[in-house]
């Protein structure tokens, strides 16, 4: 079986699948990739983003644009095999762009579609995306850190919030190209229309860790984080084989859906901390969820494997398997006369299928050769101090220049 990365420039990452965050003061969290973005496949070795390319500081719309667009490189394929590490030195907004089907408050959207081989970052206390849309369109080997995303919502008097596309960062294939190997960390998600990160059509390889999502005084965040775009026949073509995401150490607050809710592939979630969520892990459609020293708090379903439309009795059921996490102080189900929502609510926060007996999904473009275990190791924390650890640890500003310096040399 082929092992997790281990980048070649850096010997100090003797420990980089070991994403062991310890309770302790004395210790602090080692934050470096883990997960299934370290893994090798579609003919990448190693995460390693723009390490070794030009490092170029951005502090406006159009120079952001321009560096991870590449528009200076003629060459399509030039463009798409120079690295290059963007270091955002100012608060950024997109709207000026003006790229992006605007809303009726808000007039101006921009979005701008990251090549491959790209390191996205912030030092310090991190800078501030505005009114746009960051997006992984066919784009592989991606690592963006310490960047919050603001000022993407306006109301939906339909309540439904599904007229915009408007996500803060967007992972998907560019036709028959998926997007691969893909590390989002330490960046903060507020209130937004759509998703704030969905991972969509056939992207594959990729780990969110140490992010906070939430919503504000406005109320919660609608729909947080999207894996697999569609129940559909075309989708299932799609994205079988992909959606491979490991997310750990993320904080969700306030929201209302989504922490994700996934389809067809394979999510680890593992170290993640929900407080206050309607429906918070919705695994579906064939989806296989391995919830690993979790903590949920105020939320109503905490984890599913059957909702909605895409229900066990509609034969769109997913799995889940619950392995040493807690349901603290759950929201009482809600009153419905219909037997989906009832089965859910009975099978909230409970595994359908037992650890010793769980088998992912087989993968379409890297090995995997024993589907009953993860194909790369990461040291889960206790739970009894999740919680405190990540309100202190998740979001921007957490990463020191030492931090920063393994993923933009």
């Amino acid at each position: 079986m082929k092992q997790p990365f281990l980048p070649p420039s850096l010997p100090a990452f003797l420990s980089a699948l070991l994403c062991h965050a310890s309770l302790s003061a004395q210790t602090p969290p080692a934050f470096q990739a883990a997960g299934f973005a370290t893994l090798s496949g579609y003919g990448l070795d190693h995460l390693t983003g723009g390490t070794g390319g030009k490092v170029i500081e951005v502090r406006d719309a159009a120079e952001f644009q321009a560096a991870v667009e590449r528009t200076d490189i003629k060459s399509k394929a030039e463009r798409d095999n120079a690295p290059r590490i963007v270091r955002v030195m100012a608060d950024i907004d997109l709207g000026t762009l003006a790229n992006e089907k605007p809303g009726n408050e808000i007039k101006a959207v921009g979005r701008v579609q990251v090549r491959p081989h790209t390191t996205i970052y912030a030092s310090g206390d991190g800078a501030v995306i505005r009114h746009g849309i960051v997006e992984m369109h066919g784009a592989h080997n991606v690592i963006i850190r310490n960047l919050a995303f603001r000022d993407l919502w306006e109301e939906d008097p339909t309540g439904k919030y599904d007229r915009f596309g408007w996500d803060y960062i967007r992972i998907t294939n560019s036709g028959k190209v998926p997007s691969h190997h893909v590390w989002v960390d330490h960046c903060d998600f507020g209130k937004c229309y759509d998703g704030q990160l969905d991972i969509t059509h056939g992207s594959d390889l990729v780990t969110v860790s140490w992010c906070h999502f939430s919503g504000d005084e406005r109320g919660p965040h609608k729909k947080s984080m999207l894996i697999g775009h569609s129940s559909s026949d075309n989708a299932a073509t799609t994205d079988r084989g992909h959606l491979n995401v490991t997310l750990h150490h993320n904080w969700w607050e306030n929201i209302d859906d989504r922490a994700p809710r996934a389809r067809f592939g394979n999510i680890h979630a593992c170290n993640n901390f929900v407080n206050g969520a309607a429906n918070a892990t919705i695994s579906v459609s064939g989806a296989v969820t391995l919830v690993e020293n979790c903590v949920y708090q105020d939320t109503r379903i905490a984890t599913s494997f059957s909702h909605a439309a895409d229900s066990v009795a509609k034969q769109h059921g997913g799995t889940i398997c619950i392995v040493g996490s807690l349901n603290q102080k759950p929201r009482p189900p809600a009153k419905s006369d219909d037997e989906s929502d009832r089965f859910e609510a009975e099978q909230n926060f409970r595994s359908n299928v037992e650890r010793v007996h769980l088998r992912f999904n087989p993968p379409a473009a890297f090995a995997w050769e024993k589907l009953n275990e993860l194909p790369y190791r990461l040291q889960a924390d206790p739970v009894d101090a999740l919680p405190d650890l990540l309100r202190k640890q998740a979001g921007t500003g957490k990463l020191t220049d030492a931090d920063l310096s393994k993923t933009v040399r």
